[in-house]
């Protein structure tokens, strides 16, 4: 005798439900976070910029604009003194300010370095220090400014003026060369401040 109509499909019902709740719990499906809590991926921690920038970090000089020629007094052909400089935008995590300067046509040969620069000094004027700032070796050898001696017939030279943001005191030591002075100072900025000028060589 063949089972009634109503059996038969009680018993595929069942059957198919009994196929899902293994589908279920075999592994193959992931099982419902609890408390409603849903997981997503971890991304890669987002880079915040230097904290506490007042708008740009800029540098600037009465004697010359950015880019412009360097007046002879402050090169070898005049009184060879250090300009006058001021600056604004220093980063408020900054705990001390350097200076670098570089002739970018002479494979980068350091003119000056000044280190010590308190953050909250805004400049100084022309060949004079502010208080407790160092000069450290030229790459010359000489401790202080070398101003801008193009050689004769080698065209018109740029010089960079940096005023560097530090993270901490860069406690340099006396005897460094200025290459050492310098990349140390570079490889911990956090932000500068660039002034360029242009020098052009007689001859």
């Amino acid at each position: 005798m063949r089972p009634p109509r109503l059996l038969c499909v009680a018993l595929a019902l069942a059957l198919v439900s009994g196929i899902g709740a293994c589908s279920e719990a075999d592994g193959r499906a992931l099982p419902a976070p609890e408390g409603g809590q849903v997981s997503t991926p971890t991304s890669a921690p987002v880079v915040q910029p230097s904290a506490g920038v007042l708008g740009a970090f800029t540098v600037e000089s009465p004697a010359y604009a950015d880019g412009g020629v360097i007046p002879a007094e402050h090169t070898c052909n005049g009184a060879d003194v250090s300009p006058e400089l001021s600056w604004t935008g220093v980063p408020t995590d900054a705990v001390e300010l350097a200076i670098v300067m570089r002739d970018r046509d002479a494979d980068g040969f350091i003119h000056w370095i000044v280190t010590g620069i308190q953050p909250y000094v805004l400049g100084f004027a022309a060949g004079s220090l502010p208080e407790n700032a160092v000069e450290q070796a030229n790459s010359a050898g000489r401790v202080g400014w070398l101003g801008p001696c193009p050689p004769a017939g080698s065209g018109t030279h740029t010089y960079e003026l940096i005023v560097h943001a530090l993270p901490g005191v860069n406690a340099i030591p006396a005897d460094a060369t200025a290459e050492e002075a310098a990349g140390r100072i570079e490889s911990t900025s956090v932000l500068g401040a660039a002034l360029s000028g242009t020098v052009t060589a007689g001859g």
